[in-house]
């Protein structure tokens, strides 16, 4: 986006590289927030799925003890994509006095590298039922009615009645990841941490959790769900795609990832030869999920 009109390229480069950036990191809703980065060291990250062993069995006096095996299943490698972008004024732009507009487009810019960083971490979300994005140990999409376990058995990770909000999904949801089974299918369970959801969805869920009775009722039974200590994640990324869909992060190991080769960088330098200075923003990560037992998916 060239913005067209001196020699002052030096001391505007100088104002464009200390544009604040501590406010566009507060208002991350999903970087850092859905998910926490990690430093990527090396060129890509591999994680494998391991199932262990099984239940002990009763070993006879004098016998042998009987034998288990690891067994290993998928394995998902993290490799760091870049995103950037420029904007470029010209020597004619600066002689025109289009100095704040020169400074707000790279403050623009600056924001739009955090938008899109957010919204990439959304899109994890979003595309949760999406069979054309696969992740994960098995290659399947987050959320998923057949999620392969080593011993080649399946497994769902939707909720089994999808559902509005309300309490009766969170009991259900508990429920039934009380009796997920691991890696090696041994039931395993795990706890659900947070409500994702639309922002649309916020007030509603901040209602269920928060009444001491049953909402609706004659308040003679307790509100259950209090007891769960979740917390609402709204992530406004989901509305444009889908006011009903929400869905439970849980504490299960190796879930959802996000590895920082670069942190979002602004680089500025001057095309002598055309009398541009550019301004170009870019940030490399690495970002998916291993272990889709992270998720639940309640509704879409």
């Amino acid at each position: 986006m060239p913005i067209t009109s001196h020699p002052l390229f030096r001391l505007m480069k100088k104002t464009i590289d200390t544009i604040s950036t501590d406010e566009l990191e507060k208002e991350q809703v999903a970087f850092g927030v859905l998910v926490k980065p990690e430093k990527m060291e090396d060129g890509y990250v591999e994680n494998l799925e391991i199932a262990g062993t099984t239940y002990l069995v009763r070993k006879p006096q004098a016998s042998p003890m009987a034998e288990d095996n690891i067994v290993l299943g998928g394995s998902v490698r993290f490799m760091p994509y870049t995103m950037a972008k420029k904007v470029s004024v010209t020597e004619e732009a600066l002689e025109d006095n289009k100095y704040t507009d020169a400074i707000q487009a790279a403050k623009r810019l600056l924001k739009s590298a955090y938008v899109t960083r957010d919204a990439d971490v959304a899109s994890l979300i979003n595309n949760s039922t999406n069979s054309a994005m696969p992740s994960g140990f098995d290659q399947l999409c987050l959320a998923n009615s057949s999620h392969v376990l080593p011993n080649g058995s399946t497994v769902s990770n939707l909720l089994s009645t999808y559902s509005t909000p309300s309490i009766a999904a969170l009991i259900l949801a508990k429920a039934q990841l009380g009796v997920m089974p691991g890696p090696n299918g041994l039931i395993q369970p795990i706890k659900a941490t947070d409500i994702v959801c639309p922002l649309i969805q916020e007030d509603v869920w901040a209602t269920i959790l928060g009444s001491e009775k049953v909402v609706g009722s004659n308040f003679n039974d307790i509100n259950i769900v209090r007891k769960y200590k979740l917390k609402v994640m709204p992530i406004y990324f989901l509305d444009g795609s889908s006011s009903t869909q929400w869905g439970l992060k849980t504490d299960a190991e190796d879930g959802f990832a996000l590895y920082e080769k670069r942190k979002i960088t602004k680089t500025s330098w001057v095309d002598n030869d055309c009398t541009v200075l550019h301004d170009g923003v870019s940030y490399r990560v690495a970002q998916g999920h291993s272990n889709w037992r992270c998720w639940l998916q309640g509704n879409v």
